[in-house]
Formats: C-alpha cells, structure tokens, sequence
C-alpha cells in the first residue's frame, strides 16, 4: 500500500453568514480537488458560516447529522475524496467550534472540537475536552483549529496517540503571519509529524485573513506556502519521511517522563 497521500488546500474566502452561498462554494471545491486527483480537501475553520462571534452564529449552528453536513457527505462519496470541514455544531444547548473528517466513501469518521477557544470565541462556544485520532487507510490523522497549535500539548498528545498527519483548520487574521508560520514548523519538528494548515483568505467583518496555507514535513520544512489570495493547491506527502526525521533526535523515546511527572506535569 502506497504510504502517499495527496492532500488539496482549499483556501478560499467564505461570505459572513451566507451557508448557501457557502456550501455550493464547497461542493464545487470538492468536485475540483478531485479533479486535481485529491485524496483528502481541508478546508479553513468555520467555513460554512464564516468566521464570526456574535448570537448569529448559534442561530446557523448545526448538529453532526445536520442537511449541510449530509450534503458534504453525500458530495465527498460521489467524487471519492475525504473531506475535513468546519462548522458550527449544535449538540443540545452547546455550541461548538467545529471540524468533521468525512472520508471518501462518505462516511463520517468523527469531529473534533476546538479546545482553546481564542479571544470572543469562549463567549459563544463550548471547549471541546476530547483529542481524538482518525485512523484511516492512509495513516492515522490528527486535526486542531487554529489557536490549539499555539499550545505544544495539544500536537504533543495528538503524536504520542500515533499521529502522523496533524490538520489544522485556520482563520488566522492580520497581524499573526509569524505566528503561524512558527508554530506550523514547530509542531512539526518535535512531534515527528506533517502538519497541513489550510487558512481564509479575505475581509471578514473586523478580520483580514492572510492566507499562506502550508504544508511542512516531519524535519520543519515548508513543502508547500500559499500566498495571499485564494487558490486551491495539492501537495503530495510521504509518510515514509516520519521515520527518517526522528534519528538520532526521537524526542519520544528521549523525553524525560519520570522528571515531568515529578515537577507535576
């Protein structure tokens, strides 16, 4: 079995509050990635609703088995690509900062959700508490949205569970360009795994989203940097690149577990 995967980055920009507009924007980019010979499209956080932090976004929410996430579904089984999606997820009463990994024959394998809330965000939405791994034909499968990588335990414990490709559904704004593009290297280099951010582009209320979608290896190097309009991009990666990072480095089987434990971590 091949250990490559070809991964599409759907950096687009979303219409604020507009689902129609934005699903048929995502079906098409489906239907493209495919057609680029895709195996897996990331699209940025949020994207059916777009990126915004007031009671509106409640009132747009939906729950797992929800018609925009069935028709995601539908779409990602007749052009045989995974889909990893952001979106509102209503469970109950709770509001969530959401991602779903559909895989190609359009099943839905799960959803994560945001576990750092950044800023407004903790004023809509619950914290997820679950760092779950999606273990699929091609490899085994980590997602975070955006400000989650800012913090070195989420990617930490998404590696040690078996990760080897971590996703990150970005709505990064202006002025935190450097942000990204660090903490995208970072993780990558002492987790020993890919890290694939896609991220928005475009005015969005109050925010300008800069774009500059990555893909960067197991060693930190960028194997791919959008720039800071939109595109849709496909980079191909080799999982076989894991092993060969960690040499003599293997951060895992030198960390120094008896000593965190002992300062209390």
């Amino acid at each position: 079995m091949s250990n490559k995967i070809r991964i599409v980055l759907a950096q687009l920009k979303c219409e604020l509050l507009k689902k129609e507009i934005n699903l048929k924007r995502t079906l098409e980019t489906i239907k493209q990635a495919k057609e680029k010979n895709g195996d897996f499209v990331l699209f940025p956080e949020l994207f059916l609703t777009g990126y915004v932090m007031n009671q509106k976004v409640r009132n747009l929410g939906e729950s797992i088995d929800g018609e925009s996430i069935k028709t995601i579904a539908r779409c990602a089984k007749k052009h045989g690509i995974g889909v990893i999606y952001g979106f509102p997820e209503l469970e109950g009463e709770k509001l969530y900062n959401s991602a779903v990994l559909i895989n190609n024959n359009g099943d839905i394998e799960g959803v994560y959700r945001k576990t750092h809330l950044f800023h407004h965000e903790r004023k809509f939405f619950e914290p997820g508490n679950q760092c779950p791994i999606f273990s699929l034909p091609q490899g085994n499968m980590g997602i975070l949205i955006t400000y989650d990588m800012e913090f070195p335990e989420m990617p930490r414990i998404l590696a040690t569970k078996g990760a080897n490709v971590i996703f990150v559904l970005c709505a990064n704004m202006v002025p935190y360009q450097n942000y990204q593009n660090t903490f995208l290297q970072s993780r990558a280099i002492e987790n020993h795994v890919f890290t694939v951010a896609t991220n928005k582009v475009g005015l969005d209320s109050d925010n300008i989203f800069f774009g500059e979608s990555q893909v960067v290896n197991p060693e930190g190097k960028i194997l791919y940097k959008g720039g800071n309009n939109e595109e849709v991009s496909v980079i191909e990666i080799n999982l076989d690149d894991i092993k060969q990072s960690k040499g003599v480095l293997d951060y895992f089987n030198n960390r120094r577990v008896d000593l965190y434990q002992l300062e209390g971590w």
